[in-house]
């Protein structure tokens, strides 16, 4: 089944460089994240998949489109960058192991037909990836590797009993026999609630997000920019098929109240910090809480918070890859010891700021266009106070996050050029990717038409 090879090349991939190939790890890593993006782009012409195991929606197709191409720009960048690192915590071929088969988990979380298997996936993602977190083998990476471990795993402990609520509610786990339960009842709304938590703690969403920003702080770049683009995505799928399901006022009013809070908690953290891969980080939490509020509030709301989703996913990866170039020449992560970036590093220096004005929602990027549709919702739905102290709050975001990338790329202190890796060329073609999504709107519309109600 063509939807499943994604899934399987990374398994295999994860497999051989593990078993058999242990010098060959990187041929072997690109050349899986390579087919596995090949398919990805053919299933978007193949018909819908529904089995007792599989859902296979365009939704799904979008999904695994998003992972695949950001596998590749990762995979690709980390060749480099983990061979510039000098003390590893764990050897490079055991680094491309869990990364392939990070990813091979989340594509099959966005495919799977069952609650309780997309549960089992997602968690597979923590054991997966929290070694990834450690790679720079210090106190701090440690530490911030143990709170990511901690805190999602409670977050998952919750969703696992929200799925057993659901079940204990409706008798079954499968989307398409959700899909078509009538009324279903209170118990299904406290599973809908509790898993709104739970998988909204892997995806960054307040109160649960605290792991975010120190285990994006201390990563390695490329897992900082996987975890950002498309970790925190597929762990909000899962809330995406539960409003799909069941559209409950409650329920709406709930996930639209937490992701308010994260769109606030972020904009007002993002002032206050120091480091530059801890502002992303809050810059993340951010979109998270903007795309949860689109979810919620459903309709060209939902529309909006895919088309973020995607947008988020190419912009941000690039702007994590382009903070290890920042680091391997400053060794610094402080902000306030970077200038003069437009000088010294030139290609870093803009592709930085414009991907900082694309994950801040500056016109014309996607995220814009994708804003403004959720803004008009909550609008909508919630008045005009409500939206326009939503509004605030991403103004705020936008303000507070640019201002400090542009003291970083257009100040006048500077050092002496320095020549950029080959490798710089990846996150700018994502970044620039992230440029063109706009233009590809009317194709999102058309694929989603029967998501969005």
């Amino acid at each position: 089944m063509i939807y499943t090879l994604p899934a399987i090349f990374a398994t295999i991939g994860a497999i051989l460089s593990f078993v058999f190939f242990r010098k060959k790890e990187r041929e072997i890593s690109i050349l899986v994240s390579i087919l596995s993006l090949i398919v990805s782009i053919f299933s978007l012409f193949k018909p819908n998949y529904f089995t007792n195991y599989f859902y296979v929606d365009n939704l799904s197709k979008i999904f695994l489109l998003m992972i695949s191409i950001v596998y590749l720009g990762v995979v690709l960048f980390s060749i480099e960058y983990i061979s510039s690192m000098k003390e590893r915590f764990i050897k490079v071929y055991q680094y491309f192991t869990l990364l392939n088969l990070f990813v091979a988990v989340m594509f099959f979380s966005v495919i799977l037909n069952n609650f309780g298997l997309i549960w089992v996936c997602i968690e597979a993602t923590t054991f997966t990836s929290a070694l990834l977190v450690a790679v720079e083998n210090d106190f701090a990476a440690l530490e911030a590797a143990w709170r990511y471990i901690i805190i999602v795993s409670v977050g998952l402990v919750i969703s696992l009993i929200a799925t057993l609520f659901l079940y204990s509610s409706a008798k079954t786990l499968l989307i398409d026999e959700l899909l078509i339960q009538k009324a279903p009842g209170s118990l299904f709304l406290l599973g809908g609630i509790l898993l709104i938590v739970g998988y909204g703690t892997k995806g960054g969403i307040f109160p649960m997000n605290t792991w975010l920003a120190d285990a994006h702080g201390k990563a390695p770049a490329p897992i900082s920019a996987i975890f950002s683009a498309i970790l925190l995505p597929v762990s909000l799928y899962p809330i995406i098929r539960l409003f799909e399901i069941y559209n409950n006022v409650l329920l709406s009013e709930f996930a639209f109240v937490l992701g308010f809070l994260s769109v606030a908690t972020a904009s007002i953290m993002s002032l206050n910090q120091k480091l530059y891969k801890r502002l992303f980080a809050y810059s993340s939490i951010e979109n998270m809480g903007l795309a949860l509020i689109g979810i919620s509030l459903g309709s060209y709301a939902l529309f909006g918070a895919i088309i973020l989703i995607f947008t988020h996913a190419l912009a941000k990866s690039g702007v994590f890859m382009l903070t290890g170039n920042i680091f391997h020449n400053f060794k610094s992560k402080k902000i306030e010891d970077i200038s003069g970036l437009i000088k010294t590093m030139p290609k870093t220096g803009l592709f930085l700021f414009l991907g900082t004005l694309a994950v801040t929602g500056a016109p014309p990027f996607a995220t814009f266009f994708a804003e403004l549709l959720i803004l008009a919702k909550t609008i909508n739905l919630y008045g005009w106070l409500v939206g326009m102290t939503l509004f605030f709050f991403v103004g705020c975001g936008f303000l507070f996050i640019n201002y400090k990338v542009i003291n970083m790329v257009f100040s006048s202190k500077s050092k002496p050029l320095v020549k950029e890796s080959l490798f710089t060329l990846i996150p700018i073609i994502y970044i620039s990717l992230s440029a063109i999504i706009i233009i590809a709107v009317p194709v999102f519309y058309k694929l989603l038409d029967g998501v969005i109600k």
